[in-house]
């Protein structure tokens, strides 16, 4: 049978690896740069980067000044949630994404095709096995409610790292699945990415052609 444990904060830590909501989707899609989803699948080669790559990041669709911020209102004032511990992230799709915003999205970061992952959890499985310990595996939805007004209770009830999984509204065709890496050792400075190898994918993901939508 497999172990869950359920958190304070509502999250379910399963295997090793903590969700906002479980079991995870069946499937992820990630538009990607040929070379890298070739590597992705023979090597297992992933790349996390550190949240402040986006917030740098000059680019109206991917880029996110606000990226790794709760941000909230309560009675007319705003609030914000951080992190003292460096993040680092990997973003994916859930299946609903429509083929226009994938088109998009690869337009904008000059990516020539999608990875459609068909085992997500055994992913995750592999990511746990292979990060270093002293790294907090987590993964979740994002939810695209940033600014929204809420009460005291739910303000003081924010889970661990929600800031880490919410974004504005105008990002919500993105329908991002985010898997994120949190430093909860602190033992070095925050560095731009962490690359992590798991071995070959082959079994659990292939490589699409971009959607054809036609003129």
């Amino acid at each position: 049978m497999t172990k869950k444990i359920r958190t304070q904060s509502g999250t379910e830590i399963v295997e090793g690896v903590e969700y906002n909501a479980y079991p995870p989707p069946g499937c992820l899609i990630k538009v990607m740069k040929r070379y890298l989803a070739d590597r992705l699948l023979s090597e297992g080669a992933i790349r996390f980067g550190n949240l402040d790559y986006y917030r740098r990041l000059e680019n109206a669709l991917l880029g996110d000044l606000n990226e790794g911020k709760g941000m909230f209102s309560m009675n007319g004032h705003p609030y914000e949630v951080g992190s003292g511990n460096p993040v680092y992230v990997w973003c994916a799709a859930l299946p609903t994404i429509t083929p226009q915003r994938v088109n998009l999205l690869a337009n904008h970061g000059s990516y020539d095709c999608v990875v459609r992952i068909y085992q997500p959890e055994k992913l995750f499985q592999r990511l746990r096995l292979a990060k270093d310990r002293h790294f907090h595996l987590h993964c979740a939805e994002i939810s695209y409610n940033r600014g929204i007004e809420v009460d005291k209770v739910t303000l003081n009830s924010q889970i661990f790292h929600f800031n880490v999984f919410q974004k504005d509204a105008r990002f919500s065709e993105d329908q991002e699945y985010r898997i994120s890496l949190t430093d909860v050792g602190r033992r070095h400075e925050p560095v731009s990415h962490i690359d992590l190898s798991i071995g070959e994918c082959s079994d659990i993901m292939v490589i699409e052609e971009l959607p054809n939508i036609g003129i």
